[in-house]
Parts: C-alpha cells; structure tokens; sequence
C-alpha cells in the first residue's frame, strides 16, 4: 500500500500529512474555514477575535453529540472513537452494530409493505409473487431515494449545507437501505458487475464516513447525489401506471432527471468535492485515513457516471430507451410480469385492510400465544441463572419457578371430553376471541353434506401449515350448531407450562394413540375430531405458489377410525400456504430443519408473518372445505390391510375433489395445483430482478455495450478490474479499522 500512498499523496487526492497536523478541535487559535466563516462586517478593529471565536463556535458544533451517539454511549462506550475530535466518529464494533440494526429497520420495513399492499392482494400466480418480490425493492429503494433528496434539499434550501445536525442518522439510514439490498440482491453481484460495484462502492461511502471525524458537513452534499434516482423511480412508477412517454408528464420528469443527473452527479458534485480535497489545510478531516475508502469509492461511482453517460451517447435510441416497452424500463414482452396496478388493491381496500390486520387485540391474541409457545421456554434459563447468581433476584424467580412447575403437573382431566366454559365471564371472553379470529382470517365453510348429531365423525384436516387455523376456525363454525369438537394437537403442546392450559383451552387432546380413541368414542356434541394426518412433514411443503400434502404414506389415521368405527371427512383449508413466509425443504437449512423436528418430534420451521414475527399469521382469507364422508359401518378391531389401503384412496380421491371444485372460494387460489408428496413439483422461481422495470439497475447488458469502449475491449477483463478495484477499497476499509 505505500506506492499507493505516495501516489495518491503526490497527486493531492490524499495528504495524511495535514491531518496529522491538524490543529485538535478545542485547542485555542483555531482557524480552520475562516473565509467560510467570516463576513465583510466583522472587520471593526476585533476582526481577528471574531475570526476565531466563529471559528471555534464552529468547532464545538461539529463536536456536539448526536442522539444516535448518546444512546451508544450509554449501551457501549466501546462503540464510539475516543481518539481528540471523534465525538460522533464509530469504531468498527459500533459501525457493524449500525449496519445491523438498520438493516433490521429496513426488512421490518419492507414487511409492513408487504402487509399494507401486496399480502392484501388476491393473485397468488408465480408471475405475481414475483412481480411483488421486485415492487417491494422499488418502494424501498424509492423511500430511500426520496428520504436522502428531501435530506439535501432542506440543507441547501435553508443555508445550513454544512451542518453536522442529522447526518449520522441519515448515514445509518442510508447504511441500511444499502446493506440490506446487498443482501437480498446477493445473486445479482455477480450477473451484474456494473450494478454491484455501484452498490459496493455506495456502502464503502458510506460506512467510511461513519468512521471519519468531522465530515459530517459533507453528507448533505454526498446525498445530492440520490436526486437523479429519485426522478428515476418517478419513471419507473409512471411506466408501471401505463403513462405514454408523449405524455407531459413523462416528459417533464425524463427532463429533470436528465438535467438532474447530467448537472448533479456529472458536473457539481466531482467539482465540488475536488475543490475540498484539493485543500488539504483548510480541510483536513477529508485527508484522515478512515476517509480515503470513502473518496476512492467516490471516484469509483464517478467513473460508472460518466461510463453511463458514454452508453448513453453511444446508443441512444429513445424509442428502445425510454419507451414503456423499451430494455432500459421494461423488460420485452414475452417476459414482462403484470404490471403493478394489476397486483395491488385500490386505497380503500387497503385501509379496510390494515383496519383488520392490525387490530390491537387481534395482535395481541397472537402475541400471547407466541410468547407462551417462546418465552416460556426460554426464561427457564434465565430463572435458574438468576437463581445462581442474583442474589436480590432469588425471591422473584423462585416464586415464578414454583408457579411454571405446578402448572406443568396441573391434571388436565384428558379423560373426559371438553365442555364449553363454565363461567359467564369464561364463555364471554371465549365467544369473544372465536369472533375475533373468524374475522382476522374473513373465514367461510363449505359443506358438501351436513354433519348429523347420531354420528360420530374424524375429520382430517389437510395442509398442516405453521398453525392449521382452518380446523381452529371450523371447529368455532360447528360450535354455533351444537357441536363441541375436540381437535388432536401435538403432545409437546402439553408439555409447555401456560400453553398447555391455553390448548385444553381451547378443546386440544394430545395427539397420542390412546387419547385419539377416547375422543373418538364420545357421543354428541363432542362426536366431531379433528385430525391434521400431515404432521410435521407437511408442514416442509408450503410454498406460496402451489399447494402440496403429504398423504399417500399417511394411513394411521384411516387404521384409528377404523378400529372406533366413525366415518372419515376429507377436509381441505384453502390459504394455509399464504399465512407465513417459510423456508421449505428444497433448501439445504429447510431439509435440515424438518429432519430434525421429525427426529424430536417437535416442529422447527424456520417461518415469519405479520411484522416478521414467527407465530403471527399475516391476515389473509382462509376456507374450509368439508367433502363428503366416508361412511364407515362397523369397528373393527383389526382392520384388514385392503380395506385401509381403499378406504385411503378413496380420502385422496374426495381431497382432489373438493380442492379442484372449490379452491376459486379463496382469491389467487383459481390457478393452482394440488400434488402429492411423491409427484414432481415445479421448482421454485427465485431470481426475479433481472427480468423487471423495479430492479434498481438501469445499465444495459455490459456484454454487449462495454465492448464499443476504448478503455478496455474485454468485459470479462474489464469487471475483473473493477471488481479488484472495490475489493482494494474494502481492503484498506478494514485496515484502516483495525
């Protein structure tokens, strides 16, 4: 790195040596930006005093702590530079911890637009999660573009261009935005050069600036630069709404972002920023080492900018261009997605929307049930580590201990059937949260024959899903005709203090051999059991994009039924797939996880909804459908081998049946696909950014467009340097760290 050094400290790009011997902020005489800082009508005899107080005034607002700065001083003094002037500066630690938790802010953020418009949408065609995928970058990378335009402008519109006030939120702001596209983009680093050196470069800025001492009078200026691409998003959203490029309005915005573009990050800015660096004495914080990654990935996206702007000038072609239909906004047409507009409620609908999914109580219902199913569990540890080692916590913990143990062996009374709530104000709060959760899912029931009272019934519920809602909502839908079901739950449920109480509750039976014949031998009104056969395989199969159970080797609920003699109704619940983001069993983490819970007997789905919360459904419709019963006339004690293996069919038979007859009653459901476990599925559609307006890069094919310029005539060469041009800049980042 030394030639380096010296080749960039002889050129003026980068003079450590007026860092070094700069003057420490506080110390007296400081004159640092004094023509910036004085006026024509100091000069009155004291002009030299003035100079200086302005300048040291200055000076102490530069060292003025942020909020951001308070909060990690108090969690982690570690987290901040305690070197002379770097009051706001961060060390390595606090930069990572940055990073993270605005990364975090940005994918909760992209959830609650999720939720707001695409989750409230009733396509569920491959086409159109995809085309949502995209739109949820395009509305986080047009928040980010926006927020940092409005940002700059307000600095430049007021006067206060190079105050520090507000720029380390915006940085981690900004940081965030940056790190979490890196991330959820990772596969278009590397079929996209062009696009990942931008992006790696913006991050570099970004995190060295956090770094640096005093520079945070250069982030407004730095941030001038998301200006274009704030117009640019304008474009895309217009093309998405079908507005021509006659129209005025395209007109207007393709001006100013050409103008904005062309004046802003081709022209003002490389000027700008060389006028300061090319002042070493007068503005020495831009020389210190943390802030040479950030000027050579300045350089870096500077030579993109007017690489852009040769492509541009070489190929311009406005009907190709900038026409809806053209390669730089819209992909061609035999691999266009939907457009937005097609996908997306109208305003009202989304309102109703959130009206209902996010009801205080409807999230604090399932709040209870995730942090009885998670935190019960996992304070455990947390009591006996108190009971060891806190002394003045001893009291508090033993006592919580003592009430988690008693209700751990608390008799349950599994032997006789479940009875509604005894007490007025039991049965009000129960009647009360049934309502509540049949309005959350917007749930219908389809009975192809009723239910009769002199019968008794299993009805096996198929897809399992995280949480199978569809045999919670449908046992409420048989209670208000007399019927008090029992539902099968897995044993571990039981076994959990708190939530144990919570599913007898709730009409749950341990989903053990002996229990399940008991509940199947009781008469009216607990003759109705339920019985999910998928199990925790099943529960490895969601997809958003079809629907797939698992039952062709499920025959043990067809034995049982036949030892009690009670008839089998094939229930199907349509929605299960769109309740929770989950990671299947085609990954290698999914696969892992489902041997797992099936070797512990405990599920362990790695699976997120509403707010990314892991037991929070997101609010979708689900349904019902009840096929028509498989009689069973007798018990048999030992059921022949023949009978199960026709009796199992014909399940899988009604199953198909009542899934293809009825599965247009949810939306999105009209083009699905019902298969088995043991039949082929269509993989999964996962790069999705390449073949859409949204994906935040506008750069044509460097294939075909980097071979016409003289700089290099080999592509795969000319990324390659790229690519080790920004990985010297990572490099010196954390050398520079250390």
């Amino acid at each position: 790195m030394q030639p380096i050094s010296w080749l960039l400290s002889f050129t003026g790009f980068h003079r450590q040596d007026a860092w070094h011997e700069r003057p420490v902020p506080g110390s007296p005489g400081i004159k640092r930006r004094r023509r910036t800082l004085t006026s024509p009508d100091d000069d009155d005899g004291n002009g030299d005093a003035k100079e200086v107080d302005k300048a040291q005034k200055s000076n102490s607002s530069f060292e003025e702590e942020t909020a951001i700065t308070k909060v990690l001083k108090s969690v982690d003094p570690s987290l901040l530079d305690d070197s002379p002037g770097g009051v706001n500066a961060l060390t390595r630690k606090g930069t990572i911890l940055m990073t993270m938790c605005s990364c975090l802010g940005f994918h909760a953020l992209r959830l609650i637009l999720r939720d707001a418009f695409f989750r409230s949408a009733s396509s569920t065609r491959p086409n159109t999660l995809l085309k949502r995928k995209v739109a949820e970058h395009y509305l986080l990378s047009a928040i980010h573009a926006f927020g940092c335009s409005y940002f700059s402008l307000r600095k430049f519109l007021s006067g206060r261009w190079n105050s520090p006030v507000g720029s380390e939120a915006m940085l981690c702001f900004s940081l965030g935005y940056t790190s979490y596209t890196l991330c959820a983009l990772k596969t278009q680093l590397l079929s996209d050069p062009l696009w990942a050196l931008n992006e790696l470069g913006n991050f570099v800025k970004i995190w060295s600036c956090l770094r640096a001492q005093g520079v945070g009078w250069v982030v407004p200026m730095l941030f001038s630069a998301e200006v274009p691409t704030a117009f640019l998003d304008t474009l895309r959203m217009l093309a998405e709404f079908g507005i021509q490029p006659s129209h005025i309005v395209w007109r207007m915005f393709l001006g100013a972002f050409t103008l904005s573009f062309v004046s802003v990050k081709a022209i003002a800015l490389p000027a700008i920023l060389g006028y300061f660096v090319l002042r070493p004495q007068d503005y020495p914080e831009l020389h210190q080492p943390a802030f040479l990654p950030a000027k050579l990935a300045i350089l870096a996206r500077a030579f993109l900018n007017y690489l852009w702007l040769s492509i541009v000038a070489r190929h311009w072609v406005p009907t190709r261009h900038f026409h809806p239909e053209g390669e730089y906004l819209i992909s061609r047409r035999e691999e266009r997605l939907p457009r937005l507009r097609e996908i997306t409620p109208n305003m009202g609908q989304v309102i109703q929307h959130i009206r209902k999914a996010y009801n205080p109580m409807s999230l604090l219902f399932f709040s209870v049930l995730q942090g009885c199913y998670f935190v019960g569990p996992a304070a455990i540890p947390a009591i006996l580590y108190a009971l060891a080692r806190r002394p003045k916590y001893r009291m508090a913990a033993g006592s919580v201990l003592a009430m988690l143990g008693i209700m751990a062996v608390w008799p349950m009374h599994m032997e006789r059937p479940y009875r509604t709530a005894s007490t007025p104000m039991a049965a009000l709060l129960q009647k009360w949260l049934r309502e509540r959760l049949l309005r959350y899912f917007s749930f219908k029931a389809i009975f192809e024959e009723p239910l009769q009272k002199d019968r008794r019934y299993m009805l096996a519920v198929m897809p399992h899903g995280v949480i199978p809602f569809a045999s919670t909502c449908l046992s409420i839908a048989l209670e208000k005709e007399g019927f008090v079901p029992n539902s099968i739950g897995a044993d571990i449920l039981f076994q959990i203090p708190l939530l144990r109480q919570l599913c007898r509750f709730g009409g749950l039976v341990p989903a053990t051999p002996q229990s399940i014949k008991r509940a199947l031998t009781w008469p009216y009104p607990n003759n109705v059991t339920f019985i999910v056969p998928g199990g925790i395989a099943e529960i490895f199969l969601m997809r958003p994009d079809l629907e797939q159970v698992f039952i062709k080797s499920r025959k043990g609920f067809v034995r049982l039924a036949l030892q009690s003699g009670v008839d089998i109704v094939p229930v199907y619940g349509l929605g299960h797939t769109q309740l929770f983001t989950m990671l299947d069993k085609s990954s290698a983490l999914g696969g892992f996880l489902m041997r797992m819970s099936r070797r512990f007997k405990v599920s362990l789905p790695l699976s997120y909804g509403r707010l990314g919360m892991p037991l929070v459904p997101y609010s979708k419709p689900i349904a019902a459908l009840v096929g028509k019963p498989i009689r069973i006339e007798k018990a048999y004690s030992n059921p022949p081998e023949e009978l199960v293996n026709d009796i199992h069919a014909q399940f899988i038979a009604e199953l198909q049946r009542i899934f293809e007859k009825h599965k247009g009653i949810v939306p999105g459901y009209e083009h699905k696909q019902l298969y088995l476990e043991d039949e082929a599925v269509p993989p999964l559609q996962k790069d999705a950014m390449a073949t859409d307006v949204l994906f935040p890069s506008s750069m044509p094919d460097p294939k075909g467009t980097l071979n016409s310029i003289t700089v290099h005539r080999d592509p795969a060469k000319f990324a390659l340097i790229m690519r080790g041009f920004c990985g010297v800049c990572s490099l010196h980042m954390v050398r520079v760290s250390h």
